[in-house]
């Protein structure tokens, strides 16, 4: 190198050097922040070193549902554990609610890096839930009536839910209302959208029922098969719990927190003997590509749950919800439901002709003309 070239070298050097001189601490600050927050976390939850490399994502794990399991106990806090005053920490102790607490990364990601998240994994917690998702009653105690479409087409848990939802994203949320923010319309109101290579199937604006309904209906209160009631279901913590019963059968609307009318998951559960009715804003997971019929919300009170309101204890779980008010359900019933097609009665068939009476016929006439014509000459 040229002695001229060099020095020009060095001399840029030397103003690097310069100018980065006053920034070294605050990068050796920067560098100590973001070790010290990994540390941190380290100390005070073992991710089982999982941290060490994803530090954001475990400090955003630390405040979510699935680490916390707040929000099952927040639920039964405003329901049935709120009216009877019951103790939920003492209850998830007893009850070991706690083997469904997410510890750990691999308790999901069974084998580290590379590790395949099946159904299988969401279905280790979520099989109350879950189950009716291939098809199941909950915790796979029974066969529902049908499966989820989203299943039959080979979908999973995470094809739907985010990677965000299951990690948090650094809101210590207390219900999975607030933390679940999957909808519908992110893949059937997508134009383009392509899922396991498989275009999805769209939203459209001119179906009659669409147009009827518009924002005022979820998808879930017409593209749902089923939903589970649970009934008898025995809390008390220091007696042998009961027998639980879930039917499929029964199936209810009123208004979410958004304001549009969806399923409603109803549950009558007892403690000293006393017997309280509990309301939860529900997605069934049992989504049907045909939707019930006009007839099944419109003739149908229960449905619409008319005279829940009357119900006493009674609590509706989640922020916000309501029953649908009687004179919307008056209005509902109301709607006359169009005629059944008539079938046009068939034309009574023509009465079959003997198999060769016309080829018999023609050979008499022809025998006729014959003798005639010989009478002649």
């Amino acid at each position: 190198m040229p002695k001229r070239e060099y020095a020009r070298s060095c001399k840029s050097m030397s103003a690097i050097v310069k100018t980065a001189k006053p920034m070294l601490p605050l990068l050796v600050i920067a560098v100590l922040a973001v070790s010290l927050v990994s540390i941190a976390i380290a100390a005070e939850e073992d991710f089982g070193g999982c941290e060490g490399c994803h530090p954001g994502i475990a400090e955003n794990f630390s405040t979510s549902l699935h680490y916390t399991l707040r929000g099952m106990p927040a639920e039964w806090e405003k329901g049935a554990a709120g009216h009877f005053g019951i103790d939920m920490d003492a209850f998830y102790a007893k009850g070991n609610c706690t083997n469904c607490h997410v510890s750990t990364c691999e308790k999901c990601h069974e084998g580290g890096h590379g590790a395949e998240i099946t159904i299988d994994t969401c279905d280790q917690c979520h099989l109350k839930k879950q189950a009716g998702f291939v098809g199941d009653t909950p915790a796979h105690k029974g066969t529902g009536p049908n499966a989820d479409i989203h299943y039959e087409m080979g979908l999973i848990c995470i094809d739907c839910h985010t990677a965000e939802e299951m990690h948090g994203t650094g809101v210590e949320y207390s219900t999975m209302l607030e933390a679940v923010t999957t909808e519908c319309e992110d893949c059937h109101n997508s134009p383009g959208k392509v899922v396991k290579d498989m275009p999805v199937t769209q939203y459209s604006p001119d179906t009659p029922s669409h147009k009827i309904h518009g924002e005022k209906l979820d998808c879930t209160a017409c593209h749902s098969g089923w939903t589970p009631t649970c009934t008898n279901c025995h809390i008390d913590i220091e007696k042998p719990p009961g027998t639980a019963t879930v039917v499929t059968d029964e199936f209810y609307l009123a208004k979410g927190v958004d304001g549009k009318i969806k399923p409603f998951l109803k549950i009558a559960a007892i403690y000293n003997n006393e017997t309280h009715t509990g309301w939860a804003e529900w997605f069934p997971h049992t989504t049907t590509k045909v939707a019930k019929d006009c007839a099944f919300c419109h003739e149908n009170p229960e449905v619409l749950c008319e005279g829940c309101e009357d119900q006493t204890p009674l609590t509706m779980l989640g922020p916000g919800g309501s029953f649908i008010p009687q004179e919307t359900i008056d209005k509902v019933l109301a709607v006359e439901m169009p005629a059944a097609p008539t079938e046009t009665p068939a034309e009574p068939a023509a009465t079959p002709t003997p198999p060769g009476f016309e080829l018999i016929f023609a050979v008499i006439a022809i025998a006729v003309v014959v003798l005639l014509a010989k009478r002649r000459h």
